[in-house]
């Protein structure tokens, strides 16, 4: 019989836009025990949409994943025990967390993964309406679509790299699954998945990946605790040590793993192990037990009325109080009198001179985490409008094409043009991003690599400064280096 090793990680990478009202890391299974004989094995996906339409939320099933052994008298190794639902908006710069299971170590050829029930929040500026399946979406406006798909299943095969893979005892293997959004999207809206797959080198030391999850705590027992994720629904195990950080606020002076409880809403910035751990580097408070959440991207702002509008994109409500709203809701915000703005630096030092207080400060495409509270006033147009207690700015997610690098500045940054039609319809036709220290580059050695007309995703905090918009870059993805 032969020996297994745990397939470590079936991780997703996505490259998306981000877009305005018109006129969600993700886990299956807890990490395996490794035996003396286990090799390691990640997976990960990417994209960017197609011209005139700003994919605002993408959410789609992954039925079903399999690797197909070299041999035909061998089955397929199934990596899936049930469907995950994975939200793709928020992946354009960094991986999610899937799976962990054992598979026979041994040759495989091939990749197949089935797809299911995609659903899209998109906004349209293609200058006509558009028709998807029995759907309509006006022009200039935002639409929730439940797009047809064909085919649900694809494969990637040998003799196309990396293919053939050989899984040996302890000899971690890495792989990143690119959906192409561009090439998957069709022009009628329909989505005809187009993957591509490629092997990571395993690194000498540290972890295989690095992401972030959102989710609520489940059952405790340190130093390790369950997550509920947010985005998948599913649990996750994970493990800190003496490094690990923690944000509470004023909810927990002690600011360590004490601070931990059951029904909290934490945001948790994992390294994926090649032992399989899911190691915590930092663990932060999003809400408290039962406190409603909603985290959306900003679409218009009215300082004059203190009003602001967002596509939500999520949210934890456990009392229901909000039932009328789901993701893809576009909602007016109208923080309170007593309202606090803060932000939520992730561990990146932010220069001086920047600034989050006040409605006068959002902007359209930034990302926000709110504490909503009731009325809900509904308005002649159906419009919802609800109060916040308290705007968290969060990391926005953006790809465009690389305009100026301005090295010699001070700090060193670069232009990025091209962007998708929120932006633009703001009249938002490039964005200064500024790398900082502790700013994370991916598949490019850092900003002097970078070359103008690079495809670049970027994910960082957006800032509305009096010289023009300003990204904080918390991560630097440069996609055309990926392609070369």
């Amino acid at each position: 019989m032969p020996r297994t090793v745990p397939l470590l990680s079936f991780a997703i990478f996505l490259s998306f836009a981000i877009i305005a009202c018109g006129g969600g890391p993700m886990s299956m299974q807890s990490p395996t025990t490794p035996s003396s004989a286990t090799s390691n094995v990640s997976l990960s996906i990417s994209d960017a949409p197609p011209a005139g339409v700003t994919i605002l939320r993408f959410q789609i099933e992954v039925m079903s994943a399999s690797l197909q052994p070299a041999s035909s008298s061998q089955p397929a190794v199934s990596m899936l025990s049930q469907p995950q639902e994975v939200e793709l908006e928020h992946l354009q710069t960094e991986s999610a967390f899937l799976v962990n299971l054992n598979v026979p170590e041994g040759a495989y050829s091939g990749l197949s993964a089935t797809f299911g029930n995609p659903q899209m929040t998109i906004f349209n500026e293609t200058g006509g309406a558009l028709t998807v399946g029995t759907q309509s979406c006006a022009n200039n406006s935002v639409c929730n679509l439940t797009p047809p798909l064909n085919p649900m299943t694809v494969s990637v095969q040998q003799p196309t790299a990396p293919f053939p893979i050989t899984l040996t005892a302890n000899s971690p293997v890495a792989l990143l699954l690119h959906f192409d959004v561009n090439a998957s999207v069709q022009n009628d809206l329909s989505v005809s998945p187009a993957i591509s797959l490629k092997q990571i080198p395993p690194p000498p030391s540290g972890p295989f990946e690095r992401f972030h999850v959102v989710g609520t705590v489940g059952t405790i027992n340190a130093p390790d605790f369950t997550l509920q994720t947010a985005f998948g629904n599913q649990t996750l195990t994970i493990a800190t040590d003496s490094n690990t950080q923690y944000d509470f606020g004023n909810s927990c002076q002690a600011e360590n793993f004490t601070c931990i409880a059951t029904g909290q809403l934490l945001k948790v910035k994992v390294s994926l192990m090649s032992g399989g751990t899911l190691l915590a580097t930092s663990v932060e408070l999003f809400s408290a037990q039962a406190v409603p959440s909603f985290q959306g991207i900003v679409t218009s702002a009215n300082a004059s009325q203190n009003q602001f509008q967002v596509v939500l994109l999520f949210m934890d409500d456990q009392k229901h109080q909000f039932g009328q709203m789901s993701p893809g809701f576009c909602i007016t915000i109208q923080p309170a009198a007593a309202a606090t703005f803060s932000i939520d630096s992730d561990g990146i030092t932010l220069p001086s001179g920047l600034s989050f207080a006040s409605v006068q400060d959002i902007l359209v495409g930034q990302v926000v985490l709110l504490q909503p509270s009731l009325p809900i006033t509904i308005g002649p147009m159906g419009q919802f409008t609800i109060n916040a207690d308290s705007v968290t700015l969060e990391p926005s997610e953006v790809t465009g094409t690389v305009a100026t690098m301005n090295a010699s500045a001070t700090p060193p940054n670069f232009t990025l043009g091209n962007l998708p039609p929120l932006f633009t319809k703001a009249s938002i036709t490039q964005l200064e991003i500024e790398p900082v220290t502790g700013t994370d580059f991916v598949n490019v050695s850092g900003l002097s690599a970078i070359n103008v007309n690079d495809s670049v995703s970027v994910g960082g905090l957006l800032f509305n400064t009096t010289a023009g918009p300003v990204v904080i870059a918390e991560r630097i993805y440069d996609r055309t280096a990926n392609a070369q």
